[in-house]
């Protein structure tokens, strides 16, 4: 079982990545990694926050692989836009769907949840809409 530790300012985290569910995307994800950015709140999407950074994890032709519909705290995700030219990495820290900005529903995949400490990686990503983008660093646990 792959696992990686999420950094989110001075909050540590980990995450267990669903392998069986999202094979081909979580690979890419550990082969990329560490992975040190900052967050960037997913403003049409309520409580969630993505990478600055894109990242290319599949080609534009892959299937979305365990696509989510409604998030929960700690649910971790790729977006694929390649429309858009946004290819990121998001974390929920509350209730979220990913939208784009006229609120039409965009294709992710679930490809983690944090196990550890998810109630401090909430408190603190909850202060991002109002104090702004956090460092964050996810590598393998």
């Amino acid at each position: 079982m792959k696992r990686v530790r999420l950094l989110v300012d001075t909050v540590a985290c980990e995450a267990v990545l669903l392998e069986d569910a999202a094979p081909r995307t979580v690979a890419a994800l550990w082969d990329r990694l560490p992975i040190v950015d900052r967050t960037i709140q997913a403003r049409w999407s309520g409580d969630a926050w993505r990478t600055e950074g894109n990242y290319e994890l599949l080609t534009p032709d892959d299937p979305v692989e365990s696509r989510a519909d409604r998030l929960s705290a700690g649910d971790m995700i790729y977006y694929p836009g390649y429309k858009s030219k946004l290819l990121k990495i998001a974390v929920a820290y509350g209730p979220a769907q990913w939208l784009a900005p006229f609120m039409n529903p965009l294709p992710v995949s679930l490809i983690g949840r944090i196990d550890v400490n998810l109630n401090a990686f909430v408190e603190r990503c909850q202060r991002i809409i109002f104090e702004g983008p956090l460092d964050v660093k996810i590598t393998r646990a």
